[in-house]
């Protein structure tokens, strides 16, 4: 997938369900046996995107301070974008991060499973999670799942 004088090409690549796919599993794709993959200007943006949210966890759970004052603002809609606020007073962090309401869903399920106290994962939540990495799936043909 090359880019040629300015254009870009078309991808089929969905770097939403990439990106959740990562952040999720971070090991789902091996940069070293997937290197030409990795390439891709969408998956080095995917693959930059899940390392945020993966930090937004670390951060949410504890690692770097006690978090205070987490505040998601959901868009209201598929495509829409949701705010998450948060402040760490140890580190004299207020931090800002405008997502996908796939991706704060996706952070919300991280931080409830690694244990944060009042982030737990809707239902509406893991259907939006499920569909990112059912999308990974389309396309590819799979024994014994077909049928």
């Amino acid at each position: 997938m090359s880019q040629t004088s300015g254009e870009r090409s078309a991808s089929i690549i969905d770097r939403e369900a990439l990106t959740v796919g990562m952040a999720v599993v971070p090991g789902l794709y091996s940069r070293n046996k997937m290197f030409l993959l990795f390439t891709d200007p969408d998956v080095r943006l995917a693959r930059s995107r899940s390392a945020t949210l993966r930090g937004v966890v670390r951060q949410l759970s504890g690692a770097s301070g006690t978090p205070s004052r987490v505040e998601i603002v959901r868009g209201g809609g598929s495509g829409r974008t949701c705010v998450l606020r948060y402040r760490i007073p140890s580190m004299k962090l207020d931090r800002r991060l405008e997502l996908s309401e796939t991706e704060i869903a996706c952070v919300v399920y991280l931080a409830g499973r690694a244990g944060h106290a009042s982030l737990h994962a809707s239902e509406r939540d893991r259907a939006l999670i499920d569909a990112a990495l059912a999308r990974l799936s389309l396309g590819l043909r799979l024994r014994g799942l077909e049928e």
